[in-house]
C-alpha cells in the first residue's frame, strides 16, 4: 500500500537510508530489513569497484593511500595473499591498504554494530536479504510489507551499480582464509543472519500492535 506516495508496511512507512545510516541509528519501535554479502565476494567487488574509481555510475578519484595500495597490490590476489603472511612489510603493506580502500575498510559490522549487538536487538530486524539472492528475496519481502507487485528492483547495469571484473576473481586458498579471519565478524553476521533466513524471524505485528504504531505516527 502507499500513503502520500510513501510505501506502508504492515510495521509502517517504508524508508529507505544512504550510506550514512546505521542500525544502530533507527529508533526503538522501528524495524529494519538487512542485506548481508559473503565477504569475500564482498572484497572483490569492493577492490575492482575502487580500482575503476567507481565508474560507471561514479567518478571518485582515488586518495593518495589508496594509489599507493593499488600500486602495491595491483591485483585482488596479491593483497589477499599478502594478507595471509604472518608478519613482515608486506603483511604491513597488505593492512594498510584494506585499511585504506574505499569499501573494503568499511565491513558490514560499520552498518550493524558488532554481532553482540545485533543479537541484542534481533526483535527489530523482520528480514535478513543476501545479495547472492537479491531477487527471491525482494519476492518474499514485496509479499512480507504488502508492497505492490510491479515494484520492481533496478535491473540496469548502471542504476543497479553493479560491478563489472576487469580481471581475476579466483583467491588462493591462503587468500581466503586470510580474509575470512579479517572479516570474521562480519562472517558471525552472515551466521545470525542464515538463523534468521531459517525460520526464526520476527512474527508479523498483531492488529493491535499495528493501531498503536498508526496513533504513534
Amino acid at each position: 500500500m502507499s500513503a502520500g506516495g510513501q510505501l506502508v508496511s504492515p510495521w509502517g512507512e517504508v524508508w529507505g537510508h544512504d550510506h550514512r545510516f546505521r542500525f544502530s541509528d533507527i529508533g526503538r519501535d522501528d524495524k529494519a530489513i538487512l542485506a548481508f554479502r559473503d565477504p569475500v565476494s564482498r572484497f572483490l567487488s569492493g577492490y575492482f569497484s575502487r580500482r575503476r574509481k567507481g565508474a560507471p555510475r561514479y567518478l571518485i578519484e582515488w586518495t593518495a593511500a589508496e594509489r599507493r595500495s593499488f600500486e602495491w597490490f595491483p591485483t585482488p590476489q596479491e593483497l589477499a595473499d599478502a594478507l595471509a603472511e604472518p608478519a613482515g612489510e608486506l603483511r604491513e603493506r597488505a593492512e594498510f591498504a584494506m585499511e585504506s580502500i574505499r569499501h573494503l575498510n568499511r565491513p558490514m559490522t560499520f552498518w550493524t554494530g558488532k554481532p553482540s549487538y545485533l543479537r541484542k536487538h534481533l526483535d527489530q530486524v523482520v528480514y535478513v536479504a543476501r545479495q547472492e539472492t537479491l531477487d527471491e528475496d525482494w519476492e518474499k519481502l514485496k509479499e512480507l510489507l504488502d508492497l505492490p507487485r510491479e515494484q520492481m528492483l533496478p535491473h540496469d547495469e548502471i542504476t543497479a551499480h553493479r560491478t563489472t571484473y576487469d580481471g581475476d576473481r579466483e583467491i588462493s586458498e591462503k587468500g581466503v582464509e586470510a580474509l575470512r579471519e579479517w572479516y570474521a565478524d562480519d562472517y558471525e553476521l552472515i551466521e545470525i543472519g542464515e538463523e534468521l533466513r531459517a525460520g526464526r524471524a520476527p512474527a508479523r505485528p498483531s492488529r493491535l500492535e499495528r493501531i498503536r504504531q498508526t496513533l504513534r505516527s
